[in-house]
Order: C-alpha cells, then structure tokens, then sequence
C-alpha cells in the first residue's frame, strides 16, 4: 500500500486486534523471544497503529515503533500514549544509531516494498540497527496463503492466481475490517537473498499453524498463510 492508502486507513488498523489468523504468528514470535530469553531494547519496524509495539512491551522489551505514516503513528500515540513512536522515510536511515537493539520485529512490512532495490535497502537498514548476537523476527505471507481460505483474509482475486512471481502485485481484504489491500508478493528465495546480503544470517524459520482445538478455524489447521524469518547478526 501506499502511504496515502494508510491515512486514510489508520483508523481501520487501530481497531485490528492480535486475533484469528494473525495470531497464529504472534503467538510463534512471542514464544520464541520467551524460549531465547530474549531482553532489553526492541525496535517495531513498520508499526503501523501500534499492536505490535504493544506487543512488544507486553513482553516486558523496551520498544520503540516507527513507520512512514504519520497517520498510523498518530493513532499509535493516540491509543498508547506513554509509548514511544516515530515516524521514519523509507529512502533514509532509520534514525537509530547502528547496534541499537537487542530484538527487531517487522511484521507484514515486508509485503509493501514493491522493488528489490527497496527490499535490499529495508534489510540493509534492519542489520545495521540490530546489535549482534541479537535477534530479527520478519513475518511474511506464504505462497499458498493466496490459494487458500483464512478466518482473518479474504484472498479470492484474479490476480492471486497460480503461478505467482516473485515481485508481483498480490491482494487481501482484510477481515472483519473489510479493508482491501495490494501488496508484492516476494519469494523465499529473494527474501533470504536480500537478508544474506545485509549481513543477516537466517537462523530459523518457522511456518505456524493452528491446532485443531484452538478456535473455529478454516484452512489455518493444514496450511501455514505466515512465515516468520529469525534472523541475528553473526559475530
């Protein structure tokens, strides 16, 4: 989307909770930053209206969100007041010094970067912020998330049609929000390319499903929709 598409959204995002198929990938993050006794500085890459932040803090992290909206940081603010938000340009350094956490998380962002040249630039940035021996989390959408059915996305469109390339336009309506979105989809090839040429090294990847107890779900019990890269700097 663009950054025109997320003013006029923001409000529509600040009500979309940690529920349903979104959670499934929050859940994984959380439990792998408990399990790797994870601490100390985070940096919510690509905030949006702040759940991932907050996310973040929950896990007892100093976190810091940042995104290219004002809009979304707007409503960051306005629904966590004491928290702390920036808004960053996409085409600049973020504005942390290098090494200057101890977790990243970027959750989905990766999926609004339409070039390789902006894909190569996002994980450039996100290395050099991250201290080593730290850790990355980076939640994408699967191939197969755009053939399937999911309690919190709507993906029937002509242009999810198979075969996908790497670099194309891809679109979702956010559920129950309604909100309909075009992103790039990118393949895990050109994913883990760009994270190697960053420096970053991809230390685990994981691909969260449901259980079968845990809620009314559709397809989210066979078929992974997220992928989540854990990455560190290698010292």
């Amino acid at each position: 989307m663009t950054v025109d598409d997320y003013h006029h959204l923001a409000r529509y995002y600040a009500l979309r909770g940690i529920t349903g198929t979104d959670a499934l990938a929050f859940c994984a993050v959380s439990e792998r930053i408990a399990t790797s006794g994870l601490m100390g500085t985070a940096l919510d890459l690509g905030c949006g209206s702040g759940r991932s932040t907050r996310f973040l803090k929950a896990l007892s992290l100093d976190a810091v969100g940042v995104d290219v909206s004002e809009a979304m940081v707007a409503e960051a603010r306005r629904l966590d007041p004491e928290g702390a938000y920036r808004v960053y340009r996409a085409d600049e350094r973020l504005p942390f010094a290098d090494a200057a956490f101890d977790v990243l998380l970027s959750t989905w962002v990766v999926l609004e970067l339409a070039s390789r040249e902006a894909l190569a630039r996002f994980f450039s940035e996100a290395s050099r912020v991250l201290r080593v021996g730290g850790r990355g989390f980076f939640v994408a959408n699967t191939e197969a998330f755009y053939a399937h059915r999911w309690v919190s996305c709507e993906v029937d469109f002509p242009e999810n049609r198979a075969p996908l390339r790497s670099g194309q336009r891809v679109k979702a309506r956010l559920m129950p929000e309604g909100v309909l979105v075009t992103d790039t989809f990118w393949s895990d090839a050109d994913y883990r390319a760009a994270m190697t040429a960053a420096g970053l090294r991809v230390a685990q990847v994981r691909h969260p499903l449901a259980g079968d107890a845990d809620g009314a779900w559709l397809d989210e019990t066979r078929v992974a929709p997220w992928v989540i890269y854990e990455v560190e700097r290698p010292r």
